[in-house]
């Protein structure tokens, strides 16, 4: 980049620490970081150090910057794997030095969170502190040394229980996964979770009707469960331990969005006990797609993949397939109708028309010679014309003739 290359050549440290800052904060892609990676890993650390500095002041306050603003800049700048992994590699006792400094501001700021008239600076600080918190529980690395601080736990789960907290239930959730993983482990119920990003919810309402088109099987998504608030968590994650099977919609924003960063890494901690080629399916949702963050690619990249095309009906159909879940797969239904119907004597004068009516309108084929082999031993060609609502149908089952 041309400005860059003038602030450095200049030597402007200020100007350098700034614009480093503002990559952090407009990236929209890991090759946009990848490109000025060593400027955003300087900027970031210098920012972990600088908070360092502020939370030492009454006024949480340093050469005009507050406290929060430095932490808000340091959760976006963890969306980046190689960021987070930066900051948090300096270790005492193999302990990362970093975690303890974050759990340790979060226990000394919390109140903010319980005081009824507290300092809103103070309040936002602690909010962007929890986020930063739910991104390093997001890796099991580093979850077992939160666990470890006995008083982070007792404090997270007791926000976990207050409305209006739902970074700190996605905190407990993913440490409920360590800690007891046999109270996780709700009854599975036959059901469906589907997960997008708010931008895609168009598309996800029509896909989620294509496909209750075509299977029977329950599913669950949230807008059509819970209203959008602070508190979904709350109903999200009992649906997401429970459900059998889980359809990611991925996309650009899906990729940009820290949230779906942390639902997909709790969605891939709870997917041991989900069958290994059917629980999770991946769905891309726009042409020409490529996973823009690094975290998206390495949960995702070795799951079935559903291809965008033009046509959502076609799509949904693809997905069933994939789960086997179609309602009335085509060549089962026609091996059901051969096998009940081979009695009908052929001289029946509304044999065609009875048995057309019993093949589903979606499941009617009409071609000129068109065959599926079913069992090794009943050869059925499918319906071929129609002449004044009626259609001959010609096979054989085992050996016997039929029209």
């Amino acid at each position: 980049m041309e400005r860059k290359q003038l602030i450095n050549n200049k030597n402007y440290s200020d100007l350098t620490e700034s614009y480093g800052r503002a990559l952090i904060a407009l990236a929209t892609s890991d090759e946009q970081s990848e490109e000025n990676k060593k400027l955003i890993l300087d900027t970031s650390k210098n920012l972990y150090q600088l908070c360092k500095k502020i939370d030492q002041n009454d006024d949480l306050a340093f050469e005009g910057y507050h406290l929060s603003e430095l932490l808000e800049l340091l959760d976006r700048a963890f969306t980046n794997t190689y960021v987070i992994k930066h900051i948090l590699e300096d270790k005492i006792n193999e302990k990362s030095t970093a975690i303890h400094y974050f759990i340790e501001l979060f226990l000394s700021l919390y109140g903010a969170l319980l005081d009824p008239e507290p300092d809103e600076l103070e309040k936002r600080a602690v909010k962007y502190l929890l986020r930063i918190l739910l991104q390093i529980s997001s890796y099991p690395e580093y979850l077992k040394q939160l666990i470890d601080n006995q008083q982070f736990c007792i404090i997270i789960e007791s926000l976990a229980n207050r409305p209006k907290r739902d970074d700190a239930k996605r905190i407990w959730c993913n440490i409920q996964q360590i800690m007891s993983p046999n109270e996780q482990k709700k009854e599975m119920s036959s059901k469906i979770y589907i997960s997008y990003d708010y931008t895609d919810e168009e598309f996800c309402r029509e896909f989620v009707k294509e496909l209750r088109k075509r299977m029977t099987i329950p599913v669950w998504v949230d807008y059509e469960n819970i209203d959008l608030s602070d508190d979904m968590w709350e109903y999200v994650s009992p649906n997401i331990i429970s459900a059998t099977m889980v359809i990611i919609l991925v996309s650009t924003a899906y990729g940009d969005s820290t949230d779906k960063f942390q639902e997909l890494s709790y969605i891939i901690s709870t997917n041991k006990s989900r069958d290994e080629k059917k629980g999770l399916i991946v769905v891309v949702i726009e042409p020409n797609f490529s996973f823009n963050r690094s975290w998206m690619k390495d949960l995702l990249h070795d799951k079935p993949m559903v291809p965008c095309e033009n046509n959502i009906d076609h799509m949904a159909w693809n997905v069933c397939e994939q789960l086997g879940m179609l309602k009335k797969p085509r060549i089962k239904c026609l091996n059901w109708i051969s096998k009940n119907l081979r009695r009908e004597t052929a001289q029946s004068d509304d044999f065609s028309t009875k048995t057309l009516k019993l093949i589903p309108e979606n499941d009617k084929i009409y071609s000129q010679k068109e065959s599926s082999q079913v069992d090794g031993s009943t050869d059925i060609l499918l319906a071929s014309e129609i002449h004044n609502s009626q259609s001959n149908i010609t096979g054989s089952v085992s050996g016997s003739t039929w029209v």
